[in-house]
């Protein structure tokens, strides 16, 4: 049966980074050859598309080693796809991670709500023992490690179409986030180095780096529609099928939330989590002190704007619902993560901190507001 669909509620969200941001584009730069400095304080990402011909014949009869410095000697007639600030040094054929076109896609941003609203349902049930049951009914550690919590998110947002037809429906099926206008000036790109760190007895151990494109202010405006079935197809399923008005449940169950509310309650804990993390790292200060600001502003007061951690390096707590997972139910967490290690063969948990170093410091990436447009 299909079922008629109207937008039944209209969102405008603007999104400004305060500490840099990155989400992946899939493509990798390399230092040298995708990316070569234009002046002393710009780097230029090539546009491979329109290089001059005589670059490229030069190219074709060159060293690979040689390259770099053949480009660079191009650097004033190269075109750019995009000009950054330079303000670190790369050294060559360093990769370099290349930002998403929409710097946070529409999609992200999307992913990202849900993880709140499976956060904030899981939360709103209130009796530790029903959520626990919840937990361990919907948690898989029998098969793919991606699909670890399919089963928890399908209790919460699928339902299962009639039995003449195959598939499910999805309540995230009704929620549509376009990718934003944006906003941001030249001065805000950057290539950062993320770094990953170990926290050992409150001290810093870095265990691995990676270059990555970031965005460290301006604005990005969504435009987020919520459609769902009608109340007149609504009230004509209720007289007919109880299978069919399950699943018109299903996909108006985001009618009724506040997408802010629900996005503050999330980075709320997020701050929390993080604050809780480096407030005895004296190298991390700087950062503490950020936090318990943005804390005071966001998560003290009542205001419209939220806090929210988006994109690469943000940590498990940003992508999962395991934190609530293991305030409920320590044992289930053990054994997700004792499951997850043995599967990516590496250690699966939030002992690690990632930071980018910035005028502020060392700060972790992905901080950013979220206000209504």
């Amino acid at each position: 049966m299909q079922h008629s669909l109207t937008v039944l509620k209209s969102l405008k969200l603007i999104l400004h980074p305060i500490t840099p941001i990155h989400v992946w584009s899939g493509q990798k730069l390399v230092v040298g050859i995708d990316i070569v400095k234009k002046h002393m304080e710009t780097l230029c990402i090539v546009d491979e598309a329109r290089i001059p011909q005589e670059l490229i014949n030069t190219l074709l009869t060159a060293r690979v080693e040689d390259m770099p410095k053949i480009i660079e000697s191009y650097s004033d007639r190269i075109p750019c796809k995009q000009e950054l600030k330079a303000v670190i040094t790369l050294s060559p054929y360093v990769s370099v991670l290349e930002l998403n076109p929409y710097i946070v896609p529409g999609s992200t941003l999307k992913g990202y709500i849900r993880t709140a609203t499976l956060f904030a349902f899981i939360r709103e049930i209130g009796d530790a023992n029903k959520v626990v049951n919840i937990l361990k009914a919907g948690v898989n550690l029998g098969g793919n490690p991606k699909q670890v919590a399919e089963g928890l998110e399908a209790s919460f947002f699928r339902k299962p179409k009639p039995k003449k037809q195959r598939g499910a429906v999805d309540s995230f099926q009704s929620l549509l986030v376009l990718d934003p206008e944006l906003n941001v000036e030249l001065d805000c790109y950057n290539v950062s180095e993320i770094h990953v760190y170990e926290l050992q007895k409150k001290m810093l151990k870095r265990i691995a780096s990676q270059y990555a494109i970031t965005v460290n202010c301006g604005e990005l405006k969504y435009h987020i529609n919520l459609v769902a079935p009608v109340n007149e197809i609504l009230l004509a399923i209720s007289r007919t099928a109880i299978e069919h008005r399950d699943v018109v449940d299903k996909l108006r169950l985001l009618v009724d939330r506040d997408i802010l509310k629900t996005l503050k309650m999330f980075g709320c804990y997020l701050l929390s989590k993080e604050i809780e993390k480096v407030k005895n790292v004296a190298e991390l200060s700087n950062y503490a002190k950020l936090l318990s600001d943005l804390n005071a502003k966001y998560c003290e007061k009542d205001i419209d704007c939220t806090i929210a951690r988006i994109g690469y390096m943000t940590g498990l707590l940003s992508k999962t619902v395991i934190g609530v997972i293991k305030e409920f139910d320590a044992q289930l967490y053990n054994d997700i993560k004792n499951f997850m290690t043995s599967h990516i063969h590496h250690t699966w948990d939030e002992l690690t901190i990632k930071l980018v170093k910035t005028s502020q410091g060392l700060v972790g990436p992905g901080w950013c507001e979220i206000c209504p447009g």
